[in-house]
């Protein structure tokens, strides 16, 4: 249950920094100028909360890998290709799209982690691509 407390949560404030993504857009902000604010800040937040917790920073080798390279393709290239479409579309049109990522998350996790594909999980990634062609058709 808390799994997904924390997964409602999460998605509240991913809707949400689409906005503030857009209002900071406006203006003529480079994107990597934009990129390096985000990172930062998520940096430094990440880096009082260490210290204030005294939570120790430890990562192996693989670990630490895996997450720079997710770190890389979120934190970098996927923010770097959502702030473009941000610049150049709208919010109610871009943000929906870019929220199909659980789909390819399921995707992938079957593909390369094994894991099952239930009849709800697939209806699931069948109702969300066909609710962004609805979306998408009706931007138009």
């Amino acid at each position: 249950m808390k799994a997904v407390l924390f997964a409602i949560l999460a998605s509240l404030v991913w809707g949400s920094a689409p906005l503030l993504f857009k209002l900071g857009l406006k203006g003529s902000i480079p994107y990597m100028t934009a990129l390096i604010v985000h990172n930062f800040t998520a940096f430094f937040v990440a880096l009082l909360i260490l210290f204030l917790t005294g939570e120790r920073f430890e990562v192996s080798i693989r670990e630490g890998l895996a997450i720079a390279l997710g770190g890389f393709m979120s934190g970098f290239l996927g923010l770097f290709l959502f702030f473009k479409a941000l610049r150049l579309g709208d919010v109610s049109l871009v943000s929906p799209i870019a929220s199909t990522s659980p789909l390819w998350s399921a995707i992938l996790a079957y593909l390369v982690l094994g894991e099952s594909i239930n009849l709800m999980k697939f209806l699931g990634i069948i109702l969300t691509v066909l609710g962004i062609a609805v979306i998408s058709y009706s931007s138009r």
